[in-house]
């Protein structure tokens, strides 16, 4: 497995490594990732525009 990967959120343009949350399997950048933005976040702090 390569030490960088790429956030599962379809929208976000992510990075994950070693602080990924894992959820379902898949390995995202955050947890507002990782609940696909149930919770109505728009963004996931990281400066990308995933949830919109």
């Amino acid at each position: 497995m390569s030490d960088q990967t790429r956030c599962a959120c379809p929208k976000c343009t992510c990075d994950v490594k070693d602080n990924a949350v894992e959820h379902n399997g898949e390995l995202y950048c955050c947890q507002a990732c990782a609940t696909g933005h149930a919770d109505g976040s728009k963004d996931c702090g990281h400066n990308c525009s995933c949830g919109e």
